[in-house]
């Protein structure tokens, strides 16, 4: 190994150490999580669908009939807040608890801007191909209309007082009963944020 190659991996294998030594394992929305103020991170998600989830199970709106769930199609979720935000990693764990309970199964062949998964549509276009067994292909009247629709909004309000920098955010969700179009549940968490400003820039 020449003196430039010496040199060069010496200087190397410092920032190298260093990179791996800094990587960690943690605990989903633990005390060592990152937080920025202007932005929601993984711990909010987790709060907010933790409380917002509480409140709808404990509000008594959505209750099985003979034990047997009711089915729940997700509509709109906006994103009023100044960066561009994945609502589906609020909306996946409230689904998730909904379905554990027992309350409530989510349709994924129905939805806004059509399904969520098209598969249920794809498998019934095949009723006129000859190639496969129609005896192994849904009917017809076998989909179920969803009872329920869970809608929502996301708003970020910011503020600032000297060097504080604040931010607001507010999870809004409306379940609606499709049968009247009535909201028959809502519900609004906030989570607030504050960070101090640096000397030089933000």
């Amino acid at each position: 190994m020449n003196a430039f190659a010496k040199t060069l991996a010496a200087a190397l294998l410092p920032a190298l150490a260093l990179g791996c030594a800094s990587a960690k394992y943690i605990d989903e929305g633990g005390d060592d999580s990152i937080v920025n103020v202007g932005q929601i991170n993984t711990q909010d998600w987790i709060h907010a669908a933790d409380e917002l989830t509480h409140s709808l199970l404990l509000s008594g709106a959505i209750q099985s009939v003979a034990g047997k769930p009711k089915i729940l199609m997700i509509g709109r979720i906006k994103n009023n807040t100044s960066t561009h935000i994945d609502t589906d990693s609020l909306m996946k764990k409230i689904r998730v608890a909904l379905n554990k309970s027992g309350r409530a199964l989510t349709t994924t062949a129905v939805g806004l801007d059509g399904p969520e998964d098209a598969s249920s549509k794809a498998v019934r276009e095949l009723r006129a191909d000859d190639e496969f067994n129609q005896e192994t292909i849904p009917g017809k009247g076998n989909l179920v209309s969803p009872d329920y629709s869970l809608s929502g909004k996301i708003i970020q309000n910011n503020a600032r007082a000297g060097r504080i920098k604040q931010s607001e955010f507010a999870f809004q969700l409306s379940l609606t009963d499709l049968k009247t179009g009535l909201a028959i549940w809502e519900e609004e968490k906030l989570i607030v944020k504050q960070g101090a400003r640096a000397a030089v820039g933000w």
